[in-house]
């Protein structure tokens, strides 16, 4: 049996497992395999990818800090997911639901931005798929490459639009080039240009909130910015960015070279336009880049975690 068969066979008995929720003893007579073998066969259809389980939490929220939140920061909408005692990926899932949940509400969106991250990724793979013809999803950001795949902008707005049962239109450039005369160069192009412009046409947003903490930068883990830079952009005051764009504790969009050098949507234009942006981060070590991006205005809704929300409200 050659690879590609093998993966068949144990896609097949995972299937009947799982999906159809047939016992380990029917499928090994089934198959004519004794049980353990089926016990084993699951585990490897496991290592090689082929079963993603997961666990969804019931999605608790906390209302008083979505109240406080709302008065203190004057946002349209916030949902504060109930942390409890999950781990930062765990947590991550639980407000990718949270904005999921959000979004699946949305009757007829038009057209929708997106970002990229891992917290935007956790929102899209969890939205119920329905089939809205006339919606199109643009990518606002350009690509970060080969070091985050899976929650890179193109494949983040291609799984949004597949959910939606719509049509994606890409932004084929890297997010962040060598010189700030290369970037001018690019967004002179008509494909950028025309892509950047459809962006600021969005009814709805969706954006990731990046941290300068060097545990939690996405820039650093996909190449485009070294520990140093990072220690040169909290220097010159940046607490987060959001698109690419590095602002301060106070919202202020930063003169520093990574902004020149970033092809993107432009941040102010967006937080100026009619478009509603869904922001969306947790964790304590975000709530310096969440509360900077509230106080810039660049949000109308936020979808966060408790631990995020009671570290911004202890800062207002």
């Amino acid at each position: 049996m050659d690879s590609q068969d093998r993966l068949q066979l144990l896609a097949a008995i995972a299937d009947l497992y799982y999906v159809e929720k047939r016992s380990q003893a029917e499928i090994a007579e089934q198959y004519e395999y004794s049980r353990p073998t089926i016990s084993r066969m699951l585990a490897e259809a496991h290592e090689k990818g082929l079963v993603d389980i997961r666990i969804n939490y019931p999605l608790q929220r906390m209302t008083d800090l979505e109240a406080a939140l709302r008065s203190r920061c004057g946002l349209a909408l916030v949902n504060v997911a109930d942390r409890g005692s999950l781990g930062y990926s765990r947590m991550l899932r639980l407000i990718g639901r949270l904005g999921a949940a959000y979004f699946d509400h949305i009757e007829s969106p038009g057209v929708i931005g997106v970002s990229w991250g891992t917290a935007v990724y956790e929102v899209v793979t969890a939205l119920q798929w329905r089939r809205i013809p006339d919606v199109r999803v643009v990518q606002m950001i350009g690509g970060v490459g080969d070091g985050a795949p899976n929650t890179d902008g193109p494949e983040v707005a291609r799984l949004f639009a597949q959910a939606l049962g719509g049509q994606h239109t890409l932004l084929n450039a890297p997010l962040i080039v060598s010189t700030q005369q290369t970037r001018d160069e690019l967004l002179a192009g008509r494909q950028v240009r025309d892509v950047l412009a459809l962006a600021l046409q969005a009814d709805y947003a969706l954006v990731g909130i990046g941290s300068v903490d060097r545990e939690r930068s996405s820039l650093i883990r996909a190449g485009y910015l070294t520990a140093e830079e990072i220690t040169e952009l909290e220097a010159a005051g940046a607490v987060g960015d959001i698109c690419g764009v590095h602002f301060d504790a106070q919202g202020r969009i930063l003169e520093v070279d990574v902004n020149r050098r970033r092809i993107g949507v432009d941040l102010a234009e967006l937080a100026a336009s009619a478009c509603t942006v869904v922001g969306v981060a947790g964790g304590r070590v975000k709530a310096p880049a969440i509360l900077g991006a509230l106080r810039g205005g660049f949000l109308d809704v936020l979808i966060t975690d408790s631990n995020a929300a009671q570290a911004i409200l202890a800062a207002v």
